[in-house]
């Protein structure tokens, strides 16, 4: 899968992407939304996911998902979040996520599989 992991914290950004890399994925990454939104913009629908999360400088994961299913509605957007709650979860399907997770994860092997399942249920 082409996946683009759109984080500002460097270390789960690195860590993200070397692990679904290990899985044998295409993986981009963006530091901020607004670079992610370029970044989407660059590659064309090439993407099959965005993991996203969610509070960022610049642009936020919402207006992530919002320009990814606008353009691109086949590709998946999963959003990250430390507090996700009822009204982040609602906010998050109505900007078109196809999924919102609370991070940290427990295992990004079980993250994968997940990721895989969502993309592979097109």
């Amino acid at each position: 899968m082409k996946i683009l992991v759109v984080e500002d914290h460097q270390s789960l950004r690195t860590m993200l992407a070397a692990g679904l890399a290990a899985f044998g994925h295409e993986v981009t990454v963006a530091a901020d939304g607004e670079e992610g939104i370029e970044i989407v913009k660059n590659l064309s629908g090439e993407l099959d996911a965005v993991v996203t999360d969610r509070q960022m400088p610049k642009r936020d994961g919402f207006e992530v998902a919002r320009f990814v299913k606008a353009h691109f509605p086949a590709v998946k957007v999963v959003m990250m979040t430390a507090d996700l709650g009822d009204e982040v979860e609602r906010r998050a399907f109505a900007a078109g996520v196809d999924a919102a997770l609370q991070k940290p994860f427990a295992s990004l092997e079980r993250f994968e599989n997940f990721l895989r399942a969502l993309v592979e249920a097109r």
